[in-house]
């Protein structure tokens, strides 16, 4: 009578033994938030900032992203702010991830979005006026993504965004030493359904 109660437990820890193996990055879609520092090429310093982002894992490797978030910064030169910058993009990104099948992934990513940005003058800039745009603009970078669970993720990533508003290329165009593109630092988290 034993060998029949001992057959099903081996067949079930046959069954088992490929979900052992099992992937850490099974296709599906994840919501997540993350939290931001970010400094642009003429910043007065670093500013915080956030996000809330969708992320859709296609295959082990690749995945996409749909994402809005916030940050504010002041732009200036040696002689003090400019320009103040309230920037909400709303991007799209494809990430590229090495090591699908590891609790640790880094990954590549590329993408483009569409930031509503609010330019008003600050200090001795006489140049601009109060405006607020619609502006296309690229980013890419690279980051690692831990899994402490088959359906959370925590992840740290860099991204430089090449933005700059038309009040930027105004005060450009008259002789301020200022740019628009910046770096932005971010660690977030997400959970799959």
């Amino acid at each position: 009578m034993r060998p029949l109660f001992l057959a099903p437990a081996l067949v079930l820890a046959a069954l088992a033994a490929p979900a052992a193996a099992q992937s850490w990055s099974d296709p599906g879609l994840a919501f997540g938030a993350r939290l931001s520092a970010s400094s642009g090429e003429s910043a007065e310093g670093v500013t915080a900032g956030g996000g809330l982002f969708l992320r859709y894992r296609m295959t082990g490797s690749l995945a996409l992203e749909g994402g809005v978030a916030y940050r504010r910064e002041t732009l200036g030169d040696a002689g003090g702010p400019l320009l103040d910058v309230l920037d909400v993009p709303v991007t799209g990104t494809g990430l590229l991830y090495f090591l699908p099948r590891t609790r640790v992934q880094p990954y590549l990513l590329a993408g483009a979005g569409l930031h509503v940005v609010q330019t008003k003058p600050a200090g001795r800039n006489a140049t601009t006026q109060k405006a607020t745009e619609a502006q296309f603009a690229m980013h890419a970078g690279a980051g690692i993504d831990f899994r402490p669970s088959r359906r959370s993720s925590v992840h740290l990533d860099a991204r430089w965004f090449f933005f700059e508003p038309t009040a930027v290329s105004d005060l450009a165009a008259d002789g301020y030493g200022v740019g628009g593109g910046y770096l932005l630092v971010s660690l977030g988290v997400s959970f799959s359904r």
